[in-house]
């Protein structure tokens, strides 16, 4: 099971969180910096992350937080949110896999999947099941998406969404080949 966590604080170590954070098997979804300032003079700079990360772990991540002067507290999701979050993480796996992956094989894994991760949810208590072939289970919050729900038309404008969103964040990259678009993990310097 997996939970999400928000991380604040200065930029200071910040890579060694970033490593720390993979090394756990967690992921980054999410970055936003932000200048401190009091009138022209300018105090810091401070960076607020949405992670994801194993539940197990989150003694050792505020323990390290800490050691860099940064905090961690959990996060409230609405299930839209959770959705999303919850399908990023899967194309980030997938694409851990397979280094360069088509869009079709990202939307075929994500409809045929059986084991997609769980998350705490401690809005609503409730553990996110599985993706099941042809239907999805109960979710987080009571929240279904039946497959029958969605075209495919419509699932593929989702996914390429979250592509999109994963390309902003710098977690992926789009790789042209062969006239297709391939994506991978985005390998940080």
């Amino acid at each position: 099971m997996y939970e999400l966590l928000l991380f604040t604080g200065g930029i200071y170590k910040f890579n060694e969180f970033k490593e720390f954070i993979d090394d756990l098997g967690g992921l980054i979804i999410e970055m936003e910096s932000f200048k401190v300032s009091r009138g022209m003079y300018f105090l810091s700079e401070e960076v607020k992350v949405l992670i994801l990360v194993p539940i197990g772990e989150k003694k050792e991540i505020t323990h390290f937080a800490k050691k860099i002067k940064g905090s961690i507290e959990p996060v409230l999701m609405e299930e839209k949110e959770c959705e999303k979050v919850i399908l990023i993480f899967e194309i980030y796996k997938k694409l851990k896999i397979n280094e360069l992956t088509s869009i079709e094989i990202i939307i075929d894994h994500l409809i045929n999947n059986t084991n997609f991760i769980e998350i705490k949810n401690l809005k609503n208590e409730l553990p996110y099941e599985k993706y099941e072939k042809n239907k999805i289970e109960r979710s987080i919050t009571n929240f279904q998406i039946k497959k029958e729900n969605y075209k495919k038309e419509e699932f593929l404008e989702k996914i390429i969404d979250l592509l999109i969103i994963m390309e902003k964040m710098k977690i992926i990259e789009t790789v042209e080949k062969k006239e297709s678009a391939y994506f991978k993990i985005r390998i940080h310097e």
